[in-house]
């Protein structure tokens, strides 16, 4: 479950147990009507029960029989015999007359009604069930003592109603039936109560938390948004649905050392209201402050207009903006930087950082433009993703090319150079180290797309037992116990492996421990590898290393041999000092970066051994030079 729905879940779990409290209250009331309603139906019954054994004791003229002392006592009794707890009063009514009805029998065991005493009913439903002859209820009100309900039964002869039968049912027996649900009731009304404080306290606390998000969230000064409301809506919504502007206005301290930081304050507030309105008809109000000068503008994707014609225009707009300040006219000036967010992209730092790249190299060239972010720097978004480059490697998404080093003099290849590349599916292309390298350099992925190359690379040399192999290896790999663990066990159990396999040092990383350096050199080379440093004469790779270091090869830095074709004659004899060095020391060298035949042409001149380049071959899949 993610953090930024945990209060919305709270809230709609709330609101679910409340309406749970409220059908269960609704399911106790509505089991205790059924409850009810299935009382009166037995009642019912028990009221036909009676009258029928009435009938069959008085076949007919009822009342006329019950001026019989004797029956009318015995009857009695079989009435005082039917109440039970049920029953607070049963006794049959006639009606001589419209004015009132009369006692025939009283079923009360203390206090009877004398025979042909008046009964003067208070509900018109006697009347009813007199003349139809049904059976009815009648609720009774709190005037009819201890009376919940009254069941009103004709007795009729020869279909002609001669006297009532009234079956009062107690309020006791009706409490003790709601007895039955009371304590869930009571526990579903103290639920209801808690949660209704519950749920007040919740909407307290979101209000609350809502006042406290709005105060760090929304910038003060300027009203704009802030850092942390970035993060969080790129939390929340696909980066690849907006372009992303980032403003820096030009020398800002020169406003507030001028006029002093109420008026700075009172231009980045004028400054962002402007921008706002300059925004409405884009259906955008998103403006970050991210910096004392500095903005970031979100703008959907879908507005009727390209990023670089909105910059254009919004550009000139804030460019020519003018800002009164105690009487004077304050211009200032702004850079720009601005880009539409490549599909698929899930990282906004990388994004925030191509467009602070982007914005360095505006203000370096004079400041007071914009540039928008072209394709190229599009795609290195999407391939410097961390999150993309993960799922790449978990997925095994690893591809080895190898490009041929050749000698230089027959144009034979001796071995292949391993390169690593990702493979972009959607794209059907491979994805150059340069995009993604620098991304995972220290971190776990690093390592895990190390133990993929090396598991590639060894996987090659058994599958084609006549090449020879060369694999870069950083000082990371170097430094990691369960990297070279695996490396040497490797070589231990397949030591054919350990001969065709030269280890090239990649030189971006400054040596400081030589000793541990040389320790691990030491081991490859009792393998029977041999060590290379690749790029030497730039970077960090100095002749510090050929001193302090126990190496084969060396590989020239491509950009030195790339100067052959500016600055041939300085450049030849920088590198043949650099080969003269070397066969003094006894290493071999190897020339990359051979991209035409005039370049090949100055390393069979300067009688470098090795040669390695596009001229002579491609990185390729290692099957279409060996198969």
């Amino acid at each position: 479950m993610k953090y930024k729905y945990i209060n919305k879940y709270i809230l709609v779990l709330f609101i679910f147990l409340m309406g749970f409290a409220v059908y269960m209250q609704y399911s106790a009331m509505e089991n205790t009507k059924i409850v009810k309603q299935q009382e009166i139906d037995k009642t019912k019954a028990y009221a036909q029960n009676i009258i029928s054994y009435i009938k069959k004791r008085v076949p007919n003229d009822l009342e006329k029989k019950l001026l019989d002392k004797k029956l009318r006592k015995e009857l009695n009794s079989v009435l005082q015999a039917f109440i039970t707890d049920k029953y607070q009063y049963i006794f049959v009514l006639d009606k001589p007359n419209d004015k009132y009805y009369r006692f025939l029998l009283d079923g009360s065991p203390v206090q009877k009604e004398a025979f042909h005493s008046i009964f003067f009913p208070k509900s018109s439903v006697y009347d009813e069930v007199y003349k139809h002859k049904k059976i009815k209820v009648i609720k009774q009100k709190d005037s009819v003592a201890n009376v919940w309900i009254s069941v009103l039964a004709p007795i009729v002869y020869d279909d002609k109603t001669e006297a009532l039968l009234v079956l009062d049912l107690s309020k006791q027996y009706v409490n003790y039936l709601e007895s039955f649900n009371s304590p869930l009731v009571k526990l579903i009304g103290l639920m209801q109560i808690f949660l209704v404080v519950s749920i007040i306290v919740l909407l307290i606390l979101f209000y609350r938390y809502y006042k406290f998000k709005k105060h760090i969230l929304v910038d003060k000064t300027t009203g704009a948004y802030t850092r942390q409301y970035l993060d969080e809506f790129f939390s929340q919504h696909n980066l690849d649905m907006y372009h992303a502007l980032m403003i820096d206005i030009d020398e800002f301290r020169v406003v507030n050392t001028k006029f002093g930081y109420e008026v700075g304050n009172k231009v980045l507030f004028e400054f962002v209201e402007y921008i706002k309105d300059s925004l409405k008809d884009y259906d955008s109000d998103f403006v970050f402050r991210i910096g004392g000068g500095e903005f970031i503008i979100i703008l959907p994707k879908n507005s009727n207009i390209s990023l670089g014609e909105f910059c254009d225009i919004f550009f000139k707009k804030l460019k020519h903006k003018k800002y009164f300040v105690k009487n004077e006219v304050v211009d200032i000036s702004i850079s720009m930087s601005a880009i539409s967010i490549p599909q698929g992209t899930t990282s906004w730092y990388r994004v925030l950082r191509i467009l602070d790249e982007k914005l360095l190299e505006i203000k370096n060239r004079g400041k007071n433009d914009f540039d928008v972010i072209d394709d190229k720097d599009n795609v290195k978004i999407k391939y410097s993703d961390i999150n993309y480059i993960k799922d790449k490697l978990d997925n095994e998404g690893l591809v080895s090319l190898y490009q041929p080093i050749f000698d230089t003099k027959t144009k034979q290849i001796v071995k292949y150079e391993t390169l690593v590349r990702l493979y972009d599916e959607e794209e059907d292309k491979v994805i150059s180290p340069y995009f993604f390298l620098d991304v995972i350099r220290g971190t776990s992925q690093y390592i895990k797309m190390s133990r993929l190359i090396f598991k590639n690379v060894f996987d090659t040399l058994a599958k084609y037992p006549d090449i020879e192999l060369s694999v870069n290896f950083h000082l990371d790999d170097l430094y990691n116990t369960e990297m070279m663990q695996m490396i040497e066990d490797i070589l231990s159990k397949h030591n054919e492996y350990a001969h065709r396999l030269t280890f090239e040092i990649l030189e971006d990383k400054e040596i400081f421990d030589y000793e541990k350096v040389n320790s691990v050199f030491s081991k490859l080379k009792v393998f029977g590898s041999k060590i290379a440093i690749d790029d030497f004469g730039s970077g960090y790779a100095n002749y510090n290393y050929l001193i302090k270091l126990d190496i084969d090869l060396l590989k020239i830095d491509g950009s030195i041999i790339k100067e052959l074709l500016n600055n041939p004659t300085k450049t030849k004899k920088v590198i043949s000092s650099i080969k003269q060095l070397a066969d003094s020391l006894g290493y071999e060298v190897i020339a990359e970066f051979v991209a035409e035949q005039k370049v090949y042409d100055y390393m069979l001149e300067l009688d470098i051994k090795y040669s390695q380049g596009f001229y002579l071959g491609e990185p390729k899949p290692i099957s279409e030079y060996v198969d």
